[in-house]
């Protein structure tokens, strides 16, 4: 049997079933951070392997060059999303995002080759409680396929089958997880292992086969890197609610950025001043950072609760540094017009306030004693 003829038998083999339609990744809870980490990554992959060209030579016309693939996929289930990254032949990583860490999970060096050497690609199952990654090369001369997932932070393999063609009798001699099966034994197993879930497959080459089940390896990357940006440079909207502060309207703008309320320390600060949940902002030049203190009145600098201009604004994830009583504080921040606005849930935990959402009239209460 010729290897295109392989290669078909193994697209049959390795799930040719149901398959969903390209849409937007879930970024379930990964947050601002992991996304600008993941982007930093991808971007560190770029300087090594180069960005995605395709070949322009006769033998090779199409096939993807450089880092070609980006994926976002919850391997464990756990609603973070870990990071998948393809550069064809040249090699394939996945990483994860925890604890305020990107860490690299140990996958194979390359890239699945199902039909011959030079047919990279990155097959996935998914669904809403875990994901495999498909490894295998020239699976139908007899060399092994696992199926990778993640527990905690490793790789393990959930299964494990060979499929050898006799090329005398055209039989297929089969095992799964090391024990000797028919091929219908082992088709119907891994249909039963995969049962219910999205299979997707991704190319190499800049114009795969005309066929709805292969997905662009290129487009992915483009799409993972606008959904992680969703997060590190998101559009910011005048908010429209309104706040109140132990029952009375408070003079407090906000943007809202992702379906949260992002609010200016200072601001916050004034308003709170004279309650016990009162604290102070300064400027802390030495260490280069915000220093707040605890039940300590606010001097105000001038500008404080000033109504924001109209518009949406471009916003930008910001690492800056906040502490409070000499200790550091874990807020997500973005710079929007030179000024860095912080999201209110974060401020409530560290600061001592409380915060509710009344939606019958858009309105953002905040107790505090």
């Amino acid at each position: 049997m010729n290897k295109i003829g392989k290669a078909m038998l193994c697209t049959v083999l390795t799930g040719a079933m149901a398959v969903g339609a390209a849409g937007a990744a879930d970024l379930g809870s990964l947050s601002p951070q992991g996304a600008k980490a993941y982007l930093n990554q991808i971007t560190t992959l770029q300087n090594k392997y180069g960005k995605a060209a395709a070949r322009t030579d006769d033998g090779f016309k199409g096939l993807l060059t450089g880092l070609s693939m980006a994926k976002l996929v919850d391997m464990d289930g756990d609603g973070t999303p870990e990071l998948y990254c393809g550069a064809g032949l040249d090699g394939q990583h996945m990483y994860s995002y925890a604890d305020g860490k990107i860490y690299a999970l140990d996958i194979p060096e390359g890239v699945s080759n199902f039909g011959t050497d030079v047919s990279p690609c990155a097959d996935f199952y998914v669904d809403g409680t875990k994901a495999y990654l498909v490894d295998g090369h020239e699976i139908m001369n007899g060399f092994p396929v696992k199926y990778l997932t993640k527990q905690g932070r490793k790789i393990v393999t959930a299964l494990t089958y060979t499929d050898a063609i006799d090329d005398d009798t055209g039989n297929h001699i089969c095992t799964l997880n090391g024990e000797s099966v028919t091929y219908h034994e082992l088709s119907a197993a891994q249909v039963a292992f995969t049962k219910g879930m999205t299979w997707e497959h991704y190319s190499f080459w800049e114009s795969p086969y005309n066929v709805p089940e292969v997905r662009s390896a290129r487009a992915s990357l483009t799409d993972t890197i606008t959904f992680l940006r969703t997060l590190t440079n998101p559009t910011a909207y005048v908010s429209r609610h309104k706040v109140e502060l132990n029952g009375a309207t408070a003079n407090l703008a906000a943007y809202t950025i992702n379906g949260s309320n992002y609010f200016k320390l200072r601001d916050l600060a004034a308003a709170l001043k004279g309650l016990d949940s009162e604290f102070s902002v300064t400027w802390n030049a030495a260490q280069q950072r915000i220093d707040l203190t605890s039940k300590t009145a606010y001097t105000p600098v001038g500008g404080e609760q000033a109504a924001l201009p109209a518009g949406n604004k471009a916003a930008s994830l910001t690492s800056a540094a906040v502490y409070l009583d000499g200790k550091p504080l874990s807020l997500t921040a973005y710079s929007i017009g030179g000024n860095n606005y912080f999201k209110l849930r974060d401020l409530v935990f560290a600061l001592g306030f409380s915060v509710d959402w009344d939606n019958a009239t858009s309105t953002v209460t905040i107790s505090a004693q």
